[in-house]
C-alpha cells in the first residue's frame, strides 16, 4: 500500500510540475500569436488536462464495463470542475474573476451548459438507436461539440490583454515547452487513474465514491493546477477558459468511450439515476457562473464572500450526499 501511495504521490507531482509550465507558455503562447488567454484554455489546454477522463472513462467502459463508473467520473470531474473556480474566487478576493464582461470565455460558459443539459436529457431519453455500436445521443453530443467549436474557433479574439508581458520570451520554446509539458501531462494522466484504481480498491473505498468523487478529483487534477497556475498569472480568462473547455470536452469524450462499451449504447445503459442528478447539479453549477459572468459583477454577503462562490458550494455537498 505504501508503494502505490508514493507512486499516486509522485504523479500528483509531475502533474503539478509540468501543469504550471503548461499554463506559463500558453500564456506566453496566447500573446505572441494574438490568439487570447480565453481561446487557448477553452480549446488546446482543455484538451490537455482532460485527457485522464478520457482514459479512465474507456478503462470503466471496456474493462470493468461499467456505465456508472464510466459517466460517473465524467459529471462528477465537471462539478470538481466548477468548484475549483468557486473555491479560487474565495481564496483571490483581491482579484475578481468576473471583473471583465469578456465574450471570449461568457460563450464557453453557456456551451458547456448545453452540452451537460443535453447529456443530462439523454438519460431521460432512450432513443435505443445506435450506428456502428455507438449510441446515437453519443453521436449527437460529439456533432453539438463540433459546431460549439467551430464556433468558438471562427469568433475568437486577439489578446485580452493590451500591454504585453513576454516581449523577451521566444515563442519557439514556449512552443516546446508547452508540447514537452502535453506530453507528460498525458502520460502521466494515462497513468494516475489506474494507480488511484490500485489505490481505491487497497482502501475498500465503495464504487460510487471511487466513480464520482475519488477518481473525478484525480482526473480533475491537471484542470486545478492549471487553474491555480492561471490566477497566480492574472490569466482569469484563461482559467475559466480552460473549466468552460474540459467540461465540453468531458462530455464530449462521451462518443470515444462509448465505441470501446461493447454492451450496447452507454448513455442508455445508465441504470443509477444519481448519474442525472450530478449532471442536474452540474448544469446548474454552469448556469450560475454564467449569469455571474453576464452581470459583470459579483453579488456578495455581509462577509464580503461571494454569494456564487457560496451557491455552488452548497451544490458540491449536496452531490456528495446524493452519491452516500
Amino acid at each position: 500500500m505504501v508503494v502505490t501511495w508514493i507512486k499516486f504521490i509522485a504523479l500528483l507531482i509531475l502533474v503539478y510540475i509540468f501543469g504550471s509550465k503548461v499554463t506559463e507558455s500558453s500564456d506566453i503562447i496566447a500573446e505572441k500569436k494574438g490568439w487570447g488567454r480565453a481561446f487557448m484554455g477553452v480549446v488546446f489546454i482543455s484538451m490537455v488536462t482532460s485527457f485522464p477522463e478520457l482514459f479512465t472513462g474507456i478503462s470503466a467502459a471496456s474493462i470493468v464495463k461499467s456505465p456508472e463508473i464510466s459517466l460517473g467520473q465524467i459529471v462528477g470531474s465537471c462539478i470538481f470542475n466548477l468548484t475549483i473556480i468557486a473555491l479560487i474566487q474565495l481564496f483571490y478576493r483581491r482579484n475578481s474573476l468576473f471583473k471583465n464582461n469578456s465574450k471570449n470565455y461568457l460563450m464557453p460558459l453557456l456551451y458547456s451548459f448545453f452540452l451537460i443539459l443535453l447529456f443530462t436529457s439523454s438519460l431521460l431519453i432512450s432513443f435505443k438507436v445506435q450506428i456502428l455500436n455507438v449510441g446515437i445521443s453519443s453521436v449527437i453530443i460529439l456533432v453539438v461539440y463540433i459546431l460549439f467549436l467551430h464556433n468558438i474557433f471562427t469568433n475568437r479574439k486577439s489578446g485580452d490583454s493590451a500591454e504585453p508581458n513576454y516581449e523577451k520570451e521566444s515563442l519557439k520554446k514556449a512552443v516546446i515547452s508547452f508540447a514537452v509539458s502535453s506530453v507528460v501531462i498525458i502520460a502521466v494522466g494515462f497513468y494516475l487513474p489506474i494507480v488511484g484504481k490500485e489505490l481505491a480498491v487497497l482502501m475498500g473505498w465503495t464504487d460510487s465514491f471511487v466513480g464520482v468523487i475519488f477518481l473525478a478529483f484525480v482526473t480533475s487534477f491537471p484542470e486545478l493546477i492549471v487553474s491555480v497556475t492561471a490566477a497566480k498569472l492574472g490569466a482569469f480568462e484563461m482559467l475559466l477558459g480552460n473549466i468552460a473547455g474540459s467540461n465540453l470536452f468531458n462530455i464530449a469524450i462521451i462518443f470515444f468511450i462509448d465505441i470501446f462499451y461493447f454492451s450496447g449504447d452507454i448513455i442508455a445503459d445508465v441504470t443509477d439515476n444519481n448519474i442525472f442528478y450530478i449532471g442536474t447539479i452540474a448544469a446548474t453549477m454552469n448556469l450560475i457562473l454564467f449569469f455571474t459572468l453576464f452581470r459583470g459583477k459579483v453579488i456578495r454577503t455581509a462577509f464580503k464572500i461571494p454569494l456564487n462562490s457560496i451557491l455552488i458550494l452548497i451544490l458540491y455537498v449536496i452531490s456528495l450526499g446524493i452519491i452516500y
